[in-house]
């Protein structure tokens, strides 16, 4: 027993899936005398074996599995069982009752500064748009375990912000309503049960939607999206539509609803914009489906403000590196995608950095 997991580490005489989630895995230390007296090679051999030890796989599935269906613990960060399996983070609840919000004043604040940036990128030539992406908490709320109520606050930052909006007359697209009123008549879930972002036919409504609105705004032939719905639904989840669910690393597998997956097209045109969308993983899809890469003109995604896509994938490009200035003033269009989740964090620090150019200098 004490020696086959030495075994297995060294020869890999059995193969086991891969453990899923975020993870990055301790390397071998080298020794050396500094390293060995200050003691940190004996911490950092301790978190290679603790990360590479034989039958670490199945060893782990195995306690997920029995903490799971004994006890309805997932040993995943972060993450809720909700009712009937259905599968949360943590922020998506916060943030639904309330309990990350951030106040009036600095909702008013934070409001007032984008509508400086906006104005002054607007008499540049560059249009900044707030996009509300829905939150898998305020979207099926029914399933969010009880005992979260106790912690409902009278507002929440999703509130907030749109009220400043509309106060400001201030344009934005909210998907989070408008998801939420199409709930009981899309043609296909919009949020999956064991994932956290919205579905590839989500995804979809959201990029036809977001061409019309630049169709509205730019007079020019833009790109549009084409896509057919399946003819029938399936359990089998595909892409993201299961990525919580994965990273519980169990045995079992969970119910899910009938998701639709359609095929889909964008179709080019003669003119494209010049765009930057600022987000988080939840324009991943989005990104993937071409509305970036295909529908703009070498248009970028700006990672939670940080990596500059689809540049970062292979020189590694930051928004550090970036003249921001010059590349906001080169764009027609900037996008700030949000979900309730992650309004504490507005505008992922863009709007600060840009007001710092406009009006600190």
């Amino acid at each position: 027993m004490f020696i086959m997991p030495l075994v297995q580490r060294n020869f890999h005489l059995w193969h086991f899936d891969s453990l899923k989630g975020a993870h990055n895995p301790h390397k071998k230390p080298a020794i050396t005398l500094q390293s060995w007296l200050d003691g940190s090679y004996q911490k950092n051999a301790d978190k290679y074996c603790t990360d590479s030890f034989g039958f670490q796989s199945p060893l782990v599935r195995t306690i997920n599995q029995i903490d799971y269906s004994l006890f309805g613990q997932a040993n995943a960060q972060y993450v809720i069982i909700g009712k009937d399996n259905y599968l949360y983070e943590t922020p998506y609840i916060e943030a639904h009752l309330g309990m990350d919000f951030l106040g009036d004043s600095v909702v008013n604040q934070k409001v007032a500064m984008f509508k400086q940036v906006r104005d002054t990128l607007a008499a540049l030539g560059t249009n900044l748009t707030m996009i509300f992406a829905p939150g898998k908490g305020s979207y099926f709320p029914e399933y969010i375990p009880d005992y979260y109520q106790k912690y409902r606050q009278a507002r929440t930052n999703y509130d907030a912000f749109k009220l400043g909006f509309d106060t400001k007359q201030l344009p934005y697209l909210d998907f989070s309503a408008w998801f939420r009123q199409e709930k009981e008549n899309a043609l296909a879930p919009l949020f999956p049960r064991t994932g956290i972002h919205w579905s590839k036919y989500g995804m979809l409504v959201a990029t036809d939607s977001i061409l019309r609105y630049w169709d509205s705004h730019y007079n020019q032939n833009l790109a549009t999206i084409s896509y057919t719905m399946p003819d029938s639904t399936t359990q089998i989840t595909s892409g993201s539509d299961a990525d919580v669910e994965d990273g519980l690393n169990i045995y079992t597998r969970l119910p899910h609803l009938g998701m639709a997956y359609p095929s889909h097209e964008i179709i080019n045109s003669t003119d494209q914009i010049k765009s930057a969308v600022i987000a988080d993983s939840y324009y991943w899809g989005l990104f993937d489906i071409g509305l970036s890469t295909i529908a703009c003109d070498s248009g970028e995604f700006w990672y939670y403000f940080k990596q500059v896509y689809p540049q970062n994938f292979t020189s590694g490009l930051m928004i550090e590196d970036l003249n921001l200035q010059a590349a906001m003033e080169s764009k027609n269009e900037i996008i700030i995608l949000q979900t309730d989740a992650t309004l504490d964090r507005f505008g992922f620090g863009f709007i600060e950095a840009a007001y710092t150019i406009y009006f600190k200098s």
